[in-house]
């Protein structure tokens, strides 16, 4: 248990009441960086998302400074740098360099994975000699942040608290109920493992082989006394923890989620019973029942996929063809795009495959995509295969490591997040991309209970090694990212100026922020549509260019496709809205453009047969829109 291997390590030191203030201290700023789940931030534009990101950019600079005492009270610790050190910093550089090389400046991704990578290593510090405290700590409180998503979750569903979306009752603290129902299936084996101590299953989260129920308690000895009121506490808000998670989450009808969950919970209980449980002679004597148990366990998942499938059957088709259309985008871009470039990448290969081989279900349920719904490869198509490799070769060696080590707990919701990642996005969500550094670093932590096998590096000389360049970056980020956030809250400003029509001002108020906000697709379409209201025609689409860099929106091809058509460049005009029709064949918004175009260029026969797609053509979601653009096309070729 994690307190009893803290309290004889600080009993050898000669500053016990120190190094527990400097461990709490340290303790508090990682927790304060795990907060970023919890922030919203209402006077930014999109304050769910931003706010977070302002908040975890000072909550790392705080972190670099707790680590200083802590440091100096440890100055007699080691530090052993592992190969999870060396393949996430690979990584990160090569993702940063890819994105530098087609951008030409660091982009908010590439900002966000610096602080990460940061992050990492003064979380390893931290968890670096006696850090029973630290580590028994920031897995309570990811055990305390479930149970306060959750209760959020049942709040807004039973109307008690505003939901997040105005289309979704249960979305948590985040801005759907994907993430959330994500975050949820992450933290839910670690749950499980809480309260599994109440019946005397070993904690294996802070790599103590001790069982968690405190031994020889007796009222009147006041450690044993504290550790058995901790040992149910933890198992208190286990119980509550996975229960909550139980009822909530299957409201928010996130079928990645129920697996994600189910998964992390079947690695724990199959890591720990691995090395308790003697399986040779338990299958040998029991050899005809575990066939039988297996055939069913196959048939039961063949037919759970069959009904998750059909919960679902389009959005499920729709994932296929961005998985499909995904791979196709690796093979196309092995070198990858550069990090917050997947968008566009991605809508180039989903335009030209429907153009030429879909199938007409695909070109039905194909959309605009921002994600690839699956981490790994869109980590391929803007990393390469080699940032592929080197992610998958860092996720392999951490779980290695943490089954090594008996850390079931971190390693389970990490198999939990790894699953979810395969059929969502959570690591284009920043406090997902936070749990992840920190349970990594949790599951390769040095055992808080032994001594180091071999002598390392002197902490001290590590920290200041990291510190020194933390410190260094921050300095020159913080003008910048002060400035940014400024800008997010001047963009909240701006955009009632677009709404009453004042569309110059508003043009001239998006130029001074585009410096800060181009990586944000609906900032760059309000300023290029404000540019294209006040006929700036140009240089709408040169903002158009960038957002269709880093978006697949389809929305975007058609203003620029309206711009040349402004400025009587109908070639160009022709080229975007085809490409437009071509990412989201079942939209007829492009084909009515294209409609009024070749009338006013004289190509009435083009002109026809682009009306007769608006008028037969069926759409996803029947609209007053599609009903007043058939009747204008009628009228246009009745003329």
């Amino acid at each position: 248990m994690f307190y009893n291997s803290y309290q004889t390590d600080i009993d050898k030191t000669n500053q016990p009441t120190v190094r527990f203030i400097t461990d709490i201290l340290a303790a508090i700023s990682i927790i304060l960086t795990l907060c970023t789940v919890f922030v919203i931030d209402r006077n930014l534009v999109n304050g769910i998302v931003a706010g977070k990101y302002f908040w975890f950019y000072a909550a790392v600079a705080g972190l670099a400074v707790a680590v200083v005492p802590a440091m100096v009270v440890r100055r007699g610790a080691s530090f052993r740098f592992s190969a999870a050190d060396a393949l996430l910093l690979m990584f990160c550089c090569l993702a940063v360099g890819i994105t530098f090389f087609h951008t030409g400046r660091m982009t908010t991704k590439s900002i966000l994975l610096v602080f990460l990578l940061m992050f990492w290593f003064l979380l390893r510090i931290c968890l670096s000699g006696k850090s029973g405290l630290i580590q028994g700590l920031l897995m309570a409180f990811f055990v305390f942040a479930g149970l306060a998503e959750a209760i959020w979750g049942l709040r807004q569903l039973y109307g008690f608290t505003v939901s997040q979306h105005a289309l979704f009752k249960t979305t948590g603290s985040f801005f759907n109920p994907g993430p959330y129902a994500g975050w949820l299936a992450m933290v839910f084996p670690m749950a499980l493992g809480y309260a599994a101590t109440l019946f005397g299953a070993p904690c294996g989260g802070n790599g103590t082989a001790s069982h968690s129920m405190p031994q020889n308690h007796h009222p009147n000895h006041t450690l044993n006394m504290r550790d058995f009121c901790v040992h149910y506490g933890k198992g208190i808000l286990g119980v509550c923890t996975a229960l909550g998670i139980v009822l909530v989450l299957p409201a928010a009808m996130s079928r990645a989620s129920w697996l994600a969950a189910l998964g992390g919970a079947v690695f724990i209980a199959v890591a720990y019973y691995a090395r308790t449980v003697k399986w040779k002679a338990y299958t040998h004597k029991y050899r005809k029942q575990l066939w039988l148990l297996t055939a069913v366990a196959l048939i039961a998942v063949a037919a759970a996929a069959v009904g998750l499938y059909r919960l679902k059957a389009d959005s499920a088709s729709g994932r296929l063809l961005i998985w499909k259309t995904a791979a196709k985008t690796i093979a196309a871009h092995p070198e990858g795009v550069g990090l917050g470039n997947f968008g566009g990448a991605y809508a180039d290969v989903q335009a030209t495959y429907l153009a030429t081989a879909g199938t007409a279900h695909e070109k039905y349920v194909a959309g605009g995509v921002e994600y690839a719904f699956n981490e790994y490869l869109q980590i391929g198509i803007e990393t390469g295969i080699a940032g592929l490799l080197l992610f998958l070769a860092f996720a392999v060696y951490v779980l290695y490591t943490a089954l090594r080590r008996r850390r079931y707990l971190p390693a389970g919701s990490l198999v939990s997040l790894l699953i979810f990642a395969s059929m969502s996005y959570p690591l284009n969500v920043l406090p997902f991309a936070i749990a992840f550094v920190c349970l990594a670093a949790l599951c390769v932590a040095p055992d808080a209970a032994a001594p180091p096998a071999h002598a390392g590096t002197p902490l001290w000389r590590v920290a200041a090694c990291v510190c020194l360049p933390v410190w260094v970056t921050i300095g020159f980020a913080a003008p910048h990212l002060c400035a940014a956030r400024h800008a997010y809250s001047g963009w909240n400003n701006t955009q009632p100026l677009y709404g009453a029509n004042s569309r110059k001002e508003a043009a001239n108020a998006y130029l001074a922020q585009y410096p800060y906000l181009r990586d944000e697709v609906k900032f760059l379409f309000d300023y290029a549509q404000a540019l294209s209201k006040t006929a700036q025609y140009e240089a709408s689409n040169r903002v158009l260019a960038q957002a269709m860099q880093i978006s697949g929106d389809p929305m975007l091809c058609n203003i620029a496709g309206k711009n040349y058509q402004a400025l009587q460049q109908y070639t160009q005009a022709e080229t975007y809205f085809w490409k437009a029709a071509h990412i989201t064949p079942s939209r007829l918004y492009p084909y009515y453009l294209l409609t009024k175009l070749y009338h006013e260029t004289g190509q009435y026969g083009k002109a026809c047969e682009m009306a007769a797609i608006v008028q037969t053509k069926e759409p996803k979601v029947h609209s007053t829109a599609v009903d007043e653009m058939r009747e204008e096309v009628k009228r246009l070729c009745e003329k």
